[in-house]
């Protein structure tokens, strides 16, 4: 028999051998931990936070209620004028870009519900609000009216630059944490 094919047969039995329980070896089995939930197109990027852990600034909330109060009055065009050009808004959507006054106007038609601030927090620069859903005129909330809903709101210079909808408990899609 050649060398090299003692070797491999010799490296074979060790194998079998440290298999059948003649090895001192032990080892550790470590459970694996469940699948962390899968992210689409249509979830909040991962770099946004998804709980508060401080208190929201006072412009933050000074705007959101503001917008919020438009838009329950069924003051689209008012509502829409909060958003900043450009924003980023995504609420079950792909993030969306809002270049014009157009599509801030849409995306804020694109809300069946109006809505009250039930809780603001700050999350670095972002403010996380939990909506509590109204009717609105000129809309149908349909069931919504009396339900919440969550978003990660970005104010700027009194304007919202970024908009993203929030699972409805924190850690849902195992996002990061402020």
């Amino acid at each position: 028999m050649a060398a090299g094919c003692r070797i491999a047969v010799a490296l074979v039995l060790i194998a079998l051998l440290a298999g059948c329980g003649h090895a001192a070896k032990t080892t550790t089995t470590v459970a694996n931990p469940p699948p962390a939930p899968q992210r689409s197109a249509l979830d909040p990027p991962e770099s946004i936070p998804d709980r508060a852990t401080g208190p929201a600034t006072k412009e933050a909330r000074q705007v959101i209620t503001a917008w919020l109060r438009a838009l329950r009055h069924g003051d689209v065009e008012r509502a829409a004028r909060y958003f900043a050009l450009p924003s980023k808004f995504q609420n079950a959507t792909p993030v969306l870009t809002v270049h014009t006054k157009r599509e801030r106007i849409a995306i804020n038609l694109s809300l069946p519900c109006g809505a009250k601030a039930r809780e603001m927090g700050a999350a670095g620069a972002y403010t996380i609000v939990t909506f509590e859903l109204t009717k609105r005129p000129g809309s149908d909330c349909g069931t919504g009216v009396g339900g919440t809903a969550r978003g990660a709101i970005r104010v700027e210079r009194r304007h919202i630059k970024e908009w993203y909808r929030l699972p409805d408990e924190p850690g849902d899609l195992d996002g990061p944490s402020a």
